[in-house]
């Protein structure tokens, strides 16, 4: 087992879950344990905050929606309060991370959530999505980066989309292009705060063209 304290590393699930915290969305609350070795361990941060206001309004009639790198579960708990008609799958490499996951939709009564242990949703069956939400491991690197975004394409259905939140200094413009050329299509959605919410519409035709036209 690897002992690194990065996030996106496995490392066994804490014997207790850490502190809570209380997260205000529009009229409702949520209480959260999170704890060391997770991302975002005091809270709900800016990123996925700003993801879940960007995304959500576009979810509307979704059966099947992925939170991929999931953490301690705030994304994928917060879908599964505003849409309870709709499954929610939560992935993420870090044991420890699908541990709190799971507690914290527990704790918030949730239950149409699923979280399991997994590099990505590389264990999904293909056409499996209608969206997938993701504020990615950047700090992972780009193989990583990239490794995910293609098995998130692979698991969309078509016009599925992928909804993913990146920092403007962190390479946005960068992965904007990059998943121009995987999906055919790439648009920002949001600006704000230093981050970009981009968007990718899984297109079998734009996105075939496109894979095979990239530069090797």
């Amino acid at each position: 087992m690897c002992t690194s304290s990065h996030y996106f590393t496995p490392q066994t699930p804490l014997s207790e879950p850490g502190e809570i915290h209380t997260v205000k969305w529009r009229e409702s609350t949520f209480r959260f344990a999170t704890g060391e070795g997770v991302f975002a361990k005091s809270g709900l941060d800016a990123g996925s905050l700003l993801l879940l206001q960007t995304a959500l309004p576009s979810l509307a009639g979704d059966s099947l929606i992925g939170d991929l790198g999931c953490g301690w579960g705030a994304v994928g708990c917060v879908l599964a309060h505003e849409m309870p008609q709709a499954q929610i799958i939560m992935s993420d490499v870090n044991p420890r991370a699908v541990a709190l996951a799971r507690y914290n939709a527990e704790l918030n009564h949730l239950k149409s959530t699923f979280c399991y242990c997994g590099d990505g949703f590389s264990a999904i069956a293909a056409d499996t999505f209608d969206a997938i939400l993701c504020n990615p491991p950047i700090r992972a690197g780009n193989e990583v980066m990239l490794r995910l975004f293609e098995n998130s394409l692979r698991c969309l259905k078509n016009e599925g989309r992928l909804f993913a939140v990146i920092r403007t200094t962190q390479g946005a413009k960068s992965w904007q292009q990059r998943l121009k050329v995987l999906f055919g299509n790439c648009e920002v959605m949001e600006i704000k705060k230093g981050y970009r919410v981009l968007r990718c519409e899984k297109n079998e035709e734009e996105s075939t063209f496109a894979a095979e036209n990239s530069p090797r």
